[in-house]
């Protein structure tokens, strides 16, 4: 039996298993400390997780979470943009589905 990860959504503190969250960074390059969303998992770096909901999202920008979270004074301003980006690429995911040759779902 595989256990999975467990991590806290640092919007609503609710914790969950880490494949039901997304993991955001701090870039440490920018002059600005930003934070940005890291859909493949593999930045290295502290990582920060949220829920995938607008809701989870906005409450850790409100509340200064990813601060905390990354124990530094970040940027955040454009978490809620990467996050409409997100939503918008996996809308459009969902809409497409995955085909075979015969039009079926696969």
């Amino acid at each position: 039996m595989k256990l999975h990860q467990q991590r806290t959504c640092i919007g609503c503190r609710t914790i969950t298993s880490q494949d039901e969250l997304l993991r955001w960074v701090l870039n440490q390059d920018s002059p600005l400390r930003g934070v940005h969303l890291d859909l493949s998992g593999a930045a290295s770096g502290r990582g920060a997780w949220t829920h995938g909901t607008e809701k989870c999202v906005r409450h850790a920008v409100r509340r200064k979470a990813f601060s905390r979270a990354f124990r530094s004074s970040v940027d955040d301003s454009f978490v809620a943009q990467q996050f409409a980006a997100y939503e918008d690429q996996s809308a459009t995911g969902r809409l497409s589905g995955n085909h075979d040759e015969s039009g079926s779902e696969i």
